[in-house]
């Protein structure tokens, strides 16, 4: 499994705008690029699809910008890198969210519930961790929990 730049750039994004916007003030767009050090044009396409699935909301006009559409304990990292288009597969014969048939061996494949498993660790690992419990992590890292 290799995460795009897209799944990247979103999470890296989205924390930036949880750790800026005190009280739920909307955030510019151009403030998170120069923070996080990335492209406005690549961000605003980030949070076109983070708004579309409901995650961020955006305002318009002086001290406008976006805003989480929920509390940060209520958007895990999944729904975030679902939401930019990321599959988290690990091979495709497997995966849930394949564009692609699923391997016509896939039921006597002995190898392909092993990667079905594991892909299936890996997702419900990215459900179970908020964006609360991520920027708590990015905040102070002596306290990691599993």
């Amino acid at each position: 499994m290799r995460m795009t730049t897209r799944g990247l750039y979103a999470i890296k994004a989205i924390l930036s705008l949880v750790a800026i916007s005190e009280e739920q003030k909307p955030v510019s767009l151009n403030k998170i690029a120069q923070i996080e050090n990335l492209s406005p044009e690549f961000l605003q396409q980030i949070f076109y699809k983070l708004r579309k699935a409901g995650i961020i909301k955006s305002s318009r006009g002086p001290g406008g910008g976006f805003s989480l559409n929920k509390k940060p304990e209520e958007i895990s990292a999944y729904d975030v890198l679902y939401a930019v288009g990321e599959t988290l597969e690990i091979v495709p014969c497997a995966s849930r969210r394949s564009t692609k048939k699923a391997c016509s061996r896939f039921d006597t494949c002995y190898v392909g519930p092993f990667w079905k498993e594991m892909e299936n660790i890996i997702v419900e690992y990215a459900k179970s961790k908020s964006l609360k419990d991520i920027s708590l992590a990015r905040a102070h890292p002596e306290v990691i929990s599993d």
